[in-house]
């Protein structure tokens, strides 16, 4: 045996001593050729010479049985059974990859089946007719290969021990009683039963093309015989049935095995399965399929583990099988998937690893760059971290070298230089997870292509199939459609809600939502949310000032006529310089991971966490951290301004406080709703018609309660004491003059319904 070098060099060999070899999938059990026939015949020294070229790492297996003449005890190491608890003979054994023996004896009589577990319990299976075992060099998928203890070459082997053949006649005995009398008939209490083994024994015993035709016509005749024949309505229920459980020329062994069970046969079979759930308690299944790993959901629902499977056993046996055995045979690596499996967090398109930060090209081979302050790489095989949705795209992936974001200028309409820096830092930004990054907010008349601006960042980012989207009209909508996707833009909106706001607010921060997953069962999924979000409208729709307040203003000009260029011709363009415009954000990235460090602000603004990476990405794309700063620091002022000219109740308070000089008012909410109320008719009274106009003092309460920040920046402060009759106090806190704002000129798309609590209004 010294001299056999290859799997190809084994299986001649054991055909050269009387064995049947045949080929098996590498690192498995699954017989990857039509391997009935082999029960009765060997293959020739041409055929096996052909099945190794075509598969040079094949496993083997060989048929037990009269046709290989002998037969094997296969013992379970999982089931802690060694040859000890048994007085055999010396003979030729092996270790099997699992850490389990065989054993082998020499055959003897006729038709020994083979059997699990039937004669000494779980763990001590016989491989006799109809059955085959695997050998040595084979490799496990435990990466252990079986091995000879004693081989074909060192030991005869040896005859088996009368118990041994004492227990295989009884077994074989019991196992035919019933379809032997089948043929002699049977009174009306044994039918069904009788029906049920002729059946079972017919099928396990014809070829394909003869089950339906001889094999039912047998079962009919043995039907015939009994001394009131069963009906044969309920006689084809009995075949039917059977049929279900017969795997016939598919068997992986002598004993009979469900298609769900070849079906996890075949799984087990694959190279580095890894059957784990997520942090929602999903199961899945990461396997090696060509030459990748990929992570499939565990689900019924999911199309794709349903075709997988299909496909596999389709690929071993040439057979359709039915979609029950898929949905069991799902079933049951879900539940171990959620019960046994380790636990492993996914992500989409972007996630932090031992030090890492990984972006899922989300492509065929299922690649993944991976950064750190070193540089970045593409990684074939990353660890478990991403799911995948149906909308997500695949990324180019960049040169290893060379690359320049700012050949995204090329292609929109953004010239002010401070606009320019922000919207880079931004657009770097959100490829690093885990911080809140500002609302980008995109707006300016028809002709600035503000949706081309949108897609192009969209196929930065997350490339998806959905390039914008339509603001969705319910709230359970909305927050699927941020769970799903890393980057989204929402395009042509003219109008956002309170709840719809408040919905995006805490999505750019971090959030939790919770819905129910069926609406007949008390199951939650869980959404946590983190994303980075953007929309874009002709006018400044994003007036709340909770939302506001981390948004990112960006306004564009109208494009003129002469410089116009069609979408087609943008986005070819665009698709060239895409892989430079992406390795320079890696490259940016990689620097910004140095730099992160070494970043203290003296003062924090707003949205610190993006102030801080802000200032950490300005220097790695060659600008400082002022002027990131101070580009920062303006955009937040815009915000103010834009809620101070905006906003309703704040425009009309300015203007209550200033031409009245008031330095300090008290008062109830009541009060207060009069006294504004009598204003904004002086002023306008357009306004107390607006259904924005608070009309309640409760509403007028909140209104006063998320402007409180902002006021301050207009050098008015709210406070609202304590107990049951609660009394506002608004007052000046400096003595520079607040220049009176002109009569506003009301624009109901614009407004905010403080009274409106539905949340399909968008």
């Amino acid at each position: 045996m010294e001299n056999l070098r290859t799997n190809l060099d084994w299986a001649l060999y054991y055909r050269s001593i009387g064995w049947s070899p045949f080929p098996l999938a590498k690192g498995g059990k699954i017989a990857i050729v039509e391997w009935k026939k082999y029960q009765t015949e060997i293959a020739s020294e041409e055929q096996i010479r052909e099945w190794w070229r075509e598969w040079p790492e094949a496993n083997i297996g060989i048929a037990t049985g009269k046709i290989s003449n002998f037969i094997a005890l296969d013992l379970d190491a999982k089931h802690k059974r060694t040859s000890g608890e048994f007085k055999l003979p010396v003979t030729v054994c092996a270790k099997t990859g699992g850490g389990g023996e065989h054993l082998l004896l020499k055959y003897f009589g006729e038709n020994i089946p083979s059997s699990n577990g039937q004669l000494y319990g779980p763990g001590v299976d016989l491989k006799a007719d109809g059955g085959y075992i695997v050998v040595a060099p084979s490799l496990h998928e435990s990466g252990k290969h079986y091995e000879w203890t004693l081989g074909p070459d060192q030991e005869e082997i040896a005859e088996a021990p009368d118990w041994l053949k004492e227990a295989i006649a009884k077994h074989t005995k019991k196992e035919a009683k019933l379809w032997q009398k089948g043929a002699e008939g049977v009174p009306e209490g044994q039918r069904n039963a009788t029906a049920i083994s002729v059946a079972g024994k017919l099928l396990s015993s014809l070829p394909p093309e003869l089950k339906e035709t001889t094999g039912w016509a047998g079962l009919v005749a043995c039907n015939e015989q009994n001394d009131k024949p069963l009906p044969e309505e309920e006689l084809r229920e009995v075949w039917e049935s059977a049929k279900k459980y017969d795997l016939g020329d598919n068997a992986t062994s002598g004993g009979k095995k469900t298609p769900a069970e070849v079906l996890l046969d075949i799984v087990e079979s694959k190279e580095n399965v890894v059957l784990f759930h997520d942090e929602q308690k999903e199961g899945h299944i990461s396997l090696k399929i060509s030459d990748h790993l990929e992570i499939i959901a565990l689900k019924n629902r999911s199309k794709t583990i349903r075709r997988w499977l299909t496909k596999e056993f389709w690929s071993v046996y040439k057979r359709a099988i039915k979609a029950d055995a898929v949905s069991e045979a799902i079933a049951v690596l879900e539940g171990r998937a959620c019960f046994d499996g380790p636990l492993f967090e996914l992500h989409n398109r972007l996630a932090w690893h031992n030090g890492y930060l990984w972006y899922d090209l989300a492509n065929d081979k299922w690649q993944a760059i991976r950064i750190n302050g070193a540089g970045w790489e593409v990684v074939n095989e990353p660890p478990i971290l991403f799911h995948r949705y149906t909308h997500s795209q695949s990324q180019v992936i960049p040169p290893a070298e060379g690359g320049d974001i700012r050949l995204l200028f090329k292609y929109i309409n953004v010239t002010n230089p401070d606009q320019q820096l922000l919207l880079l830092i931004f657009l770097i930004s959100c490829f690093v997870p885990g911080f809140p990054h500002p609302f980008l907010v995109i707006f300016g008349p028809q002709g600035s292509a503000k949706s081309t601006l949108s897609k192009l960042l969209r196929l930065i980012v997350d490339p998806s199939l959905i390039e914008v989207a339509s603001m969705p009209e319910r709230k359970v909508e909305l927050v699927q459609a941020l769970a799903h996707h890393t980057f989204l833009f929402f395009d042509n909106v003219s109008y956002i809600s309170e709840a719809v706001s408040d919905i995006l607010c805490k999505a750019v921060t971090g959030s939790g939502f919770v819905k129910r997953e069926l609406y007949s069962d008390d199951d939650d999924i869980i959404y946590r949310l983190k994303r980075c979000v953007g929309i874009n409208g002709i006018n400044l729709v994003s007036t709340r000032p909770d939302l506001l307040d981390r948004s990112l203003l960006l306004e564009l000009d109208r494009i003129e006529d002469a410089q116009r260029r069609s979408d087609a011709e943008i986005l070819a363009n665009f698709e060239k310089d895409l892989p430079l415009i992406l390795g320079g954000i890696f490259n940016a990235l990689s620097r910004t991971f140095q730099f992160r460090p070494t970043i203290k602000l003296t003062e924090s603004p707003r949205m610190a966490d993006f102030a801080l990476w802000g200032s950490a990405i300005a220097q790695a794309i060659g600008a400082t951290q002022e002027e990131f700063i101070s580009a920062y620091q303006d955009n937040i002022g815009k915000q103010t301004e834009t809620i101070l000219n905006e906003n309703i109740v704040a425009m009309t308070l300015i203007l209550f406080m200033e031409k009245r000089s008031w330095q300090k008012w008290e008062g109830t909410a009541t009060q207060l709703l009069e006294k504004l109320t009598e204003q904004a008719k002086n002023d306008n009274e357009r306004l107390v018609y607006d259904q924005h106009w608070p009309k309640i003092p409760q509403t007028l309460s909140r209104s006063l309660n998320t402007l409180k920040v902002t006021l301050l920046d207009a050098d008015i402060s709210i406070n609202v004491s304590k107990g049951t009759k609660r009394k506002i106090t608004i007052e000046r806190i400096s003595s520079k003059k607040v220049e009176p704002m002109p009569k506003p000129v009301i624009d109901n798309a614009l407004r905010e319904d403080d009274t409106d609590d539905r949340d399909d209004k968008i």
